[in-house]
């Protein structure tokens, strides 16, 4: 019989602590709370939304590819600097440099030249000509553009050294 008294006990209880209470303040303002308070209305919890995460399953759903037509496959282009060469030790007292430069195929879009990791300029010939260069080692690199102004591809980066004259190193 206490058995029975006790299931009531917790039973009741349970669907006591179930039920919400929405009062409306005379400000306006909206308490919730789990207590019969004067003026108070239960709120109905039948028809609360629900959603239940499914368990991870250990793989990832696969990707589905695009086929890609032969007009916009990405074309794998080759660039070469050919001037100056890797290592090189190019005397200019002006500080002049032509750098010209290989592409495999053939590319019509913009070309850009960084030396140092920038920019120095930006055109469509393949034989770029700085002038006024600092002596001392620079590292070049050429960069294929599209109309978009997006990198499509880039030469590997050559290494080479200016030499220009000083007034610091004049002979006595």
């Amino acid at each position: 019989m206490k058995a029975l008294y006790l299931t009531l006990l917790v039973a009741s209880l349970s669907v006591q602590a179930s039920t919400l209470y929405k009062l409306k303040k005379p400000d306006g303002s909206i308490i919730y709370t789990d207590q019969p308070v004067p003026g108070a209305v239960p709120v109905d919890l039948s028809k609360t939304n629900s959603a239940v995460m499914p368990a991870y399953q250990g793989k990832l759903p696969a990707r589905t590819s695009t086929t890609r037509t032969k007009t916009d496959a990405a074309i794998d282009y080759a660039i070469d600097i050919v001037n100056p060469a890797e290592q090189q030790a190019i005397r200019s007292n002006p500080g002049d440099l032509t750098v010209q430069v290989n592409i495999k195929p053939a590319f019509s879009g913009q070309l850009q030249l960084l030396m140092d990791g920038k920019v120095v300029k930006t055109q469509a010939n393949r034989e770029f000509l700085l002038n006024n260069v600092d002596r001392g080692e620079h590292h070049l690199q050429v960069q294929l553009i599209d109309n978009s102004g997006k990198v499509i591809a880039s030469s590997p980066v050559r290494v080479f050294y200016l030499l220009r004259a000083t007034i610091l190193n004049r002979s006595q």
